[in-house]
Protein backbone atom coordinates (compact mmCIF):
# COMPACT_ATOMS: atom_id res chain seq x y z
CA UNK A 1 0.00 0.00 0.00
CA UNK A 2 1.14 3.48 -0.75
CA UNK A 3 -0.01 6.37 1.35
CA UNK A 4 -0.23 9.41 -0.83
CA UNK A 5 0.99 12.69 0.59
CA UNK A 6 -2.45 14.26 0.69
CA UNK A 7 -4.67 13.76 3.71
CA UNK A 8 -7.06 15.60 6.00
CA UNK A 9 -8.45 15.14 9.49
CA UNK A 10 -11.06 12.68 8.23
CA UNK A 11 -9.45 11.07 5.18
CA UNK A 12 -6.26 10.02 3.48
CA UNK A 13 -5.66 8.99 -0.10
CA UNK A 14 -4.11 5.55 -0.46
CA UNK A 15 -3.28 3.18 -3.28
CA UNK A 16 -2.39 -0.48 -3.57
CA UNK A 17 -4.16 -3.65 -2.52
CA UNK A 18 -3.95 -3.35 1.27
CA UNK A 19 -7.50 -2.94 2.58
CA UNK A 20 -8.77 -1.45 5.82
CA UNK A 21 -12.12 -0.79 7.39
CA UNK A 22 -13.26 2.60 6.14
CA UNK A 23 -11.76 2.27 2.66
CA UNK A 24 -14.13 3.67 0.07
CA UNK A 25 -14.41 1.69 -3.16
CA UNK A 26 -16.14 3.84 -5.75
CA UNK A 27 -17.87 2.25 -8.73
CA UNK A 28 -17.37 -1.22 -7.28
CA UNK A 29 -19.29 -4.11 -8.86
CA UNK A 30 -21.90 -5.56 -6.49
CA UNK A 31 -23.70 -8.80 -7.39
CA UNK A 32 -27.39 -9.54 -6.78
CA UNK A 33 -29.27 -12.84 -6.90
CA UNK A 34 -32.55 -12.85 -8.81
CA UNK A 35 -35.59 -11.85 -6.74
CA UNK A 36 -37.32 -15.11 -7.71
CA UNK A 37 -34.42 -17.30 -6.57
CA UNK A 38 -35.53 -20.73 -5.36
CA UNK A 39 -33.75 -23.94 -4.47
CA UNK A 40 -35.31 -25.50 -7.58
CA UNK A 41 -33.82 -22.82 -9.83
CA UNK A 42 -30.38 -23.47 -8.35
CA UNK A 43 -30.76 -27.23 -8.75
CA UNK A 44 -31.75 -26.69 -12.37
CA UNK A 45 -28.88 -24.25 -12.96
CA UNK A 46 -31.21 -21.36 -13.82
CA UNK A 47 -30.09 -18.54 -11.54
CA UNK A 48 -28.98 -15.42 -13.39
CA UNK A 49 -27.24 -12.99 -11.09
CA UNK A 50 -27.06 -9.33 -12.02
CA UNK A 51 -24.56 -6.71 -11.02
CA UNK A 52 -24.40 -2.95 -10.60
CA UNK A 53 -21.62 -0.56 -9.75
CA UNK A 54 -22.01 1.18 -6.41
CA UNK A 55 -19.95 3.28 -4.09
CA UNK A 56 -19.31 1.16 -0.99
CA UNK A 57 -17.33 1.39 2.21
CA UNK A 58 -15.49 -1.54 3.78
CA UNK A 59 -17.04 -2.55 7.09
CA UNK A 60 -14.91 -5.65 7.80
CA UNK A 61 -12.49 -5.12 10.68
CA UNK A 62 -9.02 -4.08 9.54
CA UNK A 63 -7.43 -6.84 11.64
CA UNK A 64 -9.41 -9.40 9.62
CA UNK A 65 -8.06 -7.94 6.37
CA UNK A 66 -4.43 -7.49 7.43
CA UNK A 67 -1.76 -9.14 5.31
CA UNK A 68 -0.24 -12.12 7.07
CA UNK A 69 -3.18 -12.60 9.43
CA UNK A 70 -5.82 -15.29 9.29
CA UNK A 71 -7.94 -13.82 6.55
CA UNK A 72 -11.66 -13.53 6.20
CA UNK A 73 -12.40 -14.92 2.75
CA UNK A 74 -14.98 -12.19 2.12
CA UNK A 75 -15.15 -8.45 2.70
CA UNK A 76 -18.26 -6.89 4.23
CA UNK A 77 -19.40 -3.71 2.47
CA UNK A 78 -22.18 -1.15 2.91
CA UNK A 79 -23.51 1.23 0.28
CA UNK A 80 -22.45 4.84 0.40
CA UNK A 81 -24.72 7.56 -1.00
CA UNK A 82 -23.83 11.12 -1.92
CA UNK A 83 -26.08 13.61 -0.18
CA UNK A 84 -27.20 14.94 -3.58
CA UNK A 85 -28.48 11.44 -4.48
CA UNK A 86 -30.92 11.51 -1.55
CA UNK A 87 -33.83 13.25 -3.24
CA UNK A 88 -36.80 11.68 -1.42
CA UNK A 89 -37.74 10.97 2.17
CA UNK A 90 -36.51 12.32 5.47
CA UNK A 91 -32.80 12.12 4.57
CA UNK A 92 -33.34 14.48 1.65
CA UNK A 93 -34.07 17.28 4.15
CA UNK A 94 -31.66 19.26 6.30
CA UNK A 95 -33.52 17.98 9.39
CA UNK A 96 -33.10 14.37 8.20
CA UNK A 97 -29.37 14.86 7.67
CA UNK A 98 -29.12 16.49 11.11
CA UNK A 99 -30.99 13.56 12.70
CA UNK A 100 -28.62 11.14 10.97
CA UNK A 101 -25.58 13.19 11.98
CA UNK A 102 -26.69 13.06 15.63
CA UNK A 103 -27.12 9.27 15.42
CA UNK A 104 -30.90 9.47 15.78
CA UNK A 105 -31.42 7.40 12.61
CA UNK A 106 -29.54 4.20 13.48
CA UNK A 107 -29.68 2.80 9.93
CA UNK A 108 -27.53 5.65 8.62
CA UNK A 109 -24.16 7.21 9.35
CA UNK A 110 -23.06 10.56 7.94
CA UNK A 111 -19.51 11.04 6.68
CA UNK A 112 -17.98 14.47 6.39
CA UNK A 113 -17.24 15.91 2.99
CA UNK A 114 -13.76 15.21 1.64
CA UNK A 115 -11.80 18.30 0.73
CA UNK A 116 -8.58 16.65 -0.42
CA UNK A 117 -7.54 18.27 -3.68
CA UNK A 118 -8.63 16.22 -6.71
CA UNK A 119 -10.63 13.88 -4.42
CA UNK A 120 -13.32 16.30 -3.28
CA UNK A 121 -16.57 14.61 -2.30
CA UNK A 122 -19.75 15.94 -0.78
CA UNK A 123 -21.27 14.73 2.49
CA UNK A 124 -22.06 11.04 2.23
CA UNK A 125 -24.38 8.66 4.03
CA UNK A 126 -23.52 5.04 4.84
CA UNK A 127 -26.63 2.86 4.65
CA UNK A 128 -26.44 0.00 7.16
CA UNK A 129 -29.74 -1.51 5.97
CA UNK A 130 -27.92 -3.22 3.12
CA UNK A 131 -24.75 -5.27 3.34
CA UNK A 132 -22.86 -6.94 0.56
CA UNK A 133 -19.91 -9.30 0.49
CA UNK A 134 -17.26 -9.79 -2.12
CA UNK A 135 -14.30 -12.14 -2.10
CA UNK A 136 -11.23 -10.64 -0.42
CA UNK A 137 -9.01 -11.30 -3.44
CA UNK A 138 -11.54 -9.61 -5.74
CA UNK A 139 -11.57 -6.51 -3.51
CA UNK A 140 -7.78 -6.44 -3.33
CA UNK A 141 -7.51 -6.66 -7.12
CA UNK A 142 -10.17 -3.97 -7.56
CA UNK A 143 -8.40 -1.67 -5.07
CA UNK A 144 -5.02 -2.23 -6.72
CA UNK A 145 -6.40 -1.03 -10.06
CA UNK A 146 -7.61 2.28 -8.61
CA UNK A 147 -4.93 5.00 -8.82
CA UNK A 148 -6.02 6.29 -5.40
CA UNK A 149 -8.93 5.78 -3.04
CA UNK A 150 -10.24 7.58 -0.01
CA UNK A 151 -9.64 6.00 3.39
CA UNK A 152 -11.55 7.06 6.48
CA UNK A 153 -9.09 7.74 9.30
CA UNK A 154 -9.18 7.09 13.05
CA UNK A 155 -11.19 8.01 15.16
CA UNK A 156 -13.85 8.49 12.45
CA UNK A 157 -13.37 4.89 11.32
CA UNK A 158 -14.09 3.63 14.85
CA UNK A 159 -17.14 5.88 15.10
CA UNK A 160 -18.43 4.30 11.86
CA UNK A 161 -17.83 0.82 13.29
CA UNK A 162 -19.60 1.74 16.52
CA UNK A 163 -22.61 3.11 14.60
CA UNK A 164 -22.74 -0.13 12.58
CA UNK A 165 -22.70 -2.18 15.80
CA UNK A 166 -25.47 -0.06 17.35
CA UNK A 167 -27.64 -0.65 14.29
CA UNK A 168 -27.26 -4.44 14.49
CA UNK A 169 -27.54 -4.77 18.25
CA UNK A 170 -30.96 -3.12 18.49
CA UNK A 171 -33.56 -5.13 20.37
CA UNK A 172 -37.27 -4.64 19.79
CA UNK A 173 -39.27 -5.67 22.83
CA UNK A 174 -42.77 -7.10 22.38
CA UNK A 175 -43.95 -5.18 25.44
CA UNK A 176 -42.06 -2.21 26.80
CA UNK A 177 -42.20 -0.56 30.23
CA UNK A 178 -44.91 2.11 30.09
CA UNK A 179 -43.84 5.78 30.13
CA UNK A 180 -43.52 7.42 33.56
CA UNK A 181 -44.89 10.76 32.38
Amino acid sequence: MNILETDSAWYRLVSGDELMQGDILENCPIFFPPSDLTLNSLEEGRADFTWEVRDVIIMSQSCDLAIGKKKCPEVLLCPLWNRSELTEGHLSTDQGMEDARKGQLPAYHVLNKCEIEEAEREFRVVDFRYTYTLPLEFCKEFAARIPSRIRLLSPYREKLSQAFARFFMRVGLPTDIPPFT
